[in-house]
C-alpha cells in the first residue's frame, strides 16, 4: 500500500516538474535556446519520465497481482485443509490484497493521467511560446517597416531641401 501511495507521489513530483526542468536545452551552445531547443527538449523530458513512469507503473501492478495471487493460493490451501481460522485469516489477506491490487491499477491509471496532463500542457505552453514570438516577429517586422518609411520619407526631404538649396 504503501509503494502505491509511493508511486503516486513520484507520478505526480515528476509531472509537475518536468515543465520546470532547468537541464540544457541549448543544443547549440550558442547561449541562447530557441523555441525549437525548448520544444526538443521539453518533449524528450516528457518522453523519458513517461518510460520511467510507465516501468514504475507495471513493476506496481506486477508486485500487487502476485500478492494477490499468492493470497487465493494460501486461502484455496486453508479451504482444502478444512482450518476455519485459518481459512477465516486467509480470506482476509486475500481481500486486503485484492483491493491493494485494484488500488494499485487505479494509481498507474492516473499516474498515466498526470503523465499525459503534463505532456498535455508542455505542448499548450509551446504553442503559446510560438504564437507569441510569431507576434514578436509580425511586430518586429512590421515597426522595421514603419522605420524604412520613414527613412525613406526623411531621405526625400533632405533630397528637396538639397535641390531648393542648389536653386538658390
Amino acid at each position: 500500500m504503501k509503494k502505491i501511495a509511493l508511486l503516486a507521489a513520484v507520478a505526480c513530483a515528476i509531472s509537475f516538474s518536468a515543465c520546470n526542468n532547468n537541464s540544457s536545452a541549448d543544443k547549440n551552445n550558442d547561449g541562447d535556446t530557441t523555441v525549437g531547443e525548448h520544444l526538443d527538449h521539453t518533449l524528450e523530458t516528457a518522453e523519458d519520465h513517461a518510460g520511467h513512469m510507465h516501468a514504475e507503473a507495471d513493476q506496481a501492478l506486477a508486485d500487487a497481482e502476485a500478492k494477490a495471487k499468492q493470497a487465493q493460493a494460501d486461502l484455496d490451501a486453508a479451504i482444502k485443509s478444512g482450518d476455519k481460522k485459518a481459512q477465516e485469516a486467509a480470506q482476509k489477506a486475500a481481500d486486503e490484497a485484492n483491493t491493494a491490487w485494484e488500488k494499485a491499477k487505479a494509481a498507474a491509471k492516473a499516474a498515466g493521467q498526470h503523465v499525459e496532463d503534463g505532456v498535455n500542457n508542455a505542448i499548450d505552453a509551446t504553442k503559446d511560446a510560438a504564437n507569441k514570438t510569431g507576434e514578436a516577429i509580425d511586430n518586429a517586422a512590421q515597426k522595421t517597416a514603419d522605420k524604412a518609411k520613414e527613412a525613406a520619407e526623411a531621405a526625400e526631404r533632405k533630397a528637396e531641401n538639397v535641390k531648393e538649396a542648389l536653386k538658390n
